[in-house]
């Protein structure tokens, strides 16, 4: 059998396929090659219509070594008329616009699609999606965890027309009995158009266990909120509440998970935080998550 003689033409033309290759951009999703770290903008309470005051907020986020930031997509639609100067305005700080939050829309809202198509001309690379749960007991019907997870992957489906990725963030119903309507939406989402924002911090408060969400669902997790509680009542700063994140820490490791840890103070319910605990927070994660 002869062997093929590889010409320099081809050589060429296989190297220069070869270095294209290693030049695509990472998966949009954030699963980057190694662990990052952002901030949430909700501590910080920029209002409405004021988008001078949220790049103010992210310069600071920067000052404190995080790395890129999530904010409510309230906070940029106003934008999305003149998308290209404030999308300049945002790479211009150095920080990644890793995520625009929104809950998920009303079956009669057809906003949705536009939002998408005017957040995706930013340069974000999530849309997170927070729902109510199913049950805050985590007791729930396989049909309305199918029909939930119907609805989620239509709105992947619009997500991936844009070029972004659907990242599904949870609260405490979703994590309570055994994690069961978390791992619910996973087992009936199509894990190309359904990725998750894990919010652990609501994880443990739940009841649950996001440590073993991650042992098993890794590929699509995009990213991590870190937020604790003293007494199931008072945000606090890391490292403070009633549970911290080793165990989450050794998931991430023994798996190789490579995405975005999120500090998040100042949600609300329970009782927010504010930014003072941003800086020593940025701390914590560095101690524990070794980033």
């Amino acid at each position: 059998m002869s062997v093929p003689t590889l010409t320099r033409r081809t050589f060429l033309a296989t190297s220069a396929l070869a270095s294209a290759a290693l030049a695509l951009p990472a998966p949009a999703f954030g699963l980057e090659r190694r662990i990052r770290v952002g901030c949430q903008a909700n501590g910080y309470g920029p209002q409405l219509g004021e988008f001078s005051a949220l790049i103010k907020v992210i310069e600071d986020m920067k000052s404190k070594d995080y790395a890129g930031f999530e904010c409510n997509i309230r906070f940029v639609s106003d934008q999305f008329a003149h998308a290209a100067e404030a999308r300049k305005r945002i790479e211009d700080t150095g920080m990644v616009f890793i995520g625009a939050h929104t809950s998920m829309p009303k079956p009669d809202d057809t906003a949705f699609a536009d939002d998408v198509k005017g957040v995706a001309k930013l340069g974000v690379a999530n849309i997170v999606m927070s729902a109510t749960g199913l049950d805050p007991n985590g007791k729930f019907t396989l049909e309305a965890v199918q029909a939930k997870g119907a609805r989620l992957n239509a709105f992947g489906k619009i997500c991936r027309d844009s070029g972004l990725t659907l990242a599904y963030h949870n609260h405490m119903p979703e994590f309570a009995n055994s994690n069961a309507e978390i791992n619910g939406i996973a087992d009936n989402t199509d894990p190309s158009l359904v990725h998750f924002l894990m919010d652990a911090g609501h994880g443990y408060q739940g009841g649950g266990d996001p440590a073993k969400f991650m042992l098993g669902h890794h590929t699509r997790i995009v990213g991590c909120h870190v937020k604790t509680f003293k007494n199931h009542t008072e945000q606090v700063p890391l490292g403070q509440g009633d549970f911290g994140f080793e165990a989450l820490a050794a998931a991430m490791s023994k798996t190789g998970w490579k995405g975005w840890i999120i500090d998040e103070e100042g949600n609300g319910k329970p009782t927010g935080g504010n930014t003072t605990a941003v800086g020593t927070d940025r701390a914590y994660i560095r101690k524990v998550f070794g980033v």
